[in-house]
């Protein structure tokens, strides 16, 4: 899980301020390079290869234990069920299963046609779409995977987000971007303001960026809390807002006599 600060962007920008400032202090170098991706608006999974067979695949959960929905990952057509020959052997991927923006709003046009309830958004229609039983019903479902991150792994060392990149890449596994790396807070805030206006283009629902540190011994330096790693943070982008026209307010009236509008 990645640490969520505020909801503005002035306090959002004031505390990513500061934990840039405290994330060097705690480092030896008192520098490091960090990166910014999108904050996909899905449901997080992990999805777990051993000996570069896909062994089975699990929802976050509480963050300890979650639901096994391997049958279910299975369908979607962007995870391969293995891995090539010299890929770690063990390998756990962590990311997020979502909806495409135009395969939600086609899977709601047909769902109309038939009378069904609309889903409400894309990140609802993936979450009842993977706790479906049936797997054949989630096949027909037009579920993606985009790896942020990674979870056990054995076999090989990875310095850093590159390397990490490198390797899903040598996967065959997408990877989530666009990808910003920075050396400089200026660089960071920079990124995060060309993602806020390249951000509706993208195929998916997102509500903000996710910055970490880009080396991994610097990650394992700066460890975790209880609650999410202390090299990543989220970035919330302010909730979008658009005028409406109030028509008209129907009185009810109560058997006491009391109105409710």
């Amino acid at each position: 899980k990645e640490e969520e600060i505020e909801n503005t962007n002035e306090t959002s920008e004031h505390n990513l301020i500061e934990w840039h400032k405290k994330t060097l202090n705690a480092l030896p170098a008192n520098q490091s390079t960090f990166t910014v991706e999108p904050k996909i608006d899905g449901v997080a999974v992990s999805i777990m290869y051993k000996n570069s067979k896909l062994q089975y695949a699990a929802t976050r959960g509480d963050g300890e234990t979650g639901d096994d929905i391997t049958q279910n990952i299975l369908t979607i057509k962007s995870i391969p069920t293995s891995l090539p020959n010299n890929a770690p052997h063990i390998f756990e991927i962590r990311g997020e299963v979502f909806m495409p923006n135009k395969a939600f709003e086609e899977l709601n046009k047909v769902r109309s046609e038939e009378g069904k309830t609309k889903f409400i958004n894309p990140r609802n229609a993936t979450a009842g779409t993977l706790k479906q039983l049936d797997s054949r019903a989630v096949a027909r479902r037009p579920l993606a995977f985009i790896a942020h991150g990674v979870g056990s792994l054995e076999g090989i060392e990875l310095p850093d987000e590159h390397a990490f990149r490198s390797l899903l890449a040598t996967c065959g596994i997408p990877c989530n971007e666009p990808l910003w790396f920075a050396d400089e807070l200026d660089g960071i805030l920079a990124a995060i303001h060309e993602l806020d206006e390249r951000r509706h283009q993208l195929p998916y629902a997102t509500d903000g960026a996710v910055i970490k540190v880009a080396s991994f011994p610097d990650r394992v330096t700066l460890g975790t809390t209880s609650r999410a790693p202390r090299w990543a943070v989220a970035f919330k982008y302010p909730p979008e807002q658009k005028p409406t026209r109030l028509l008209d307010i129907t009185i009810q009236v109560g058997r006491t006599g009391i109105l409710t509008p």
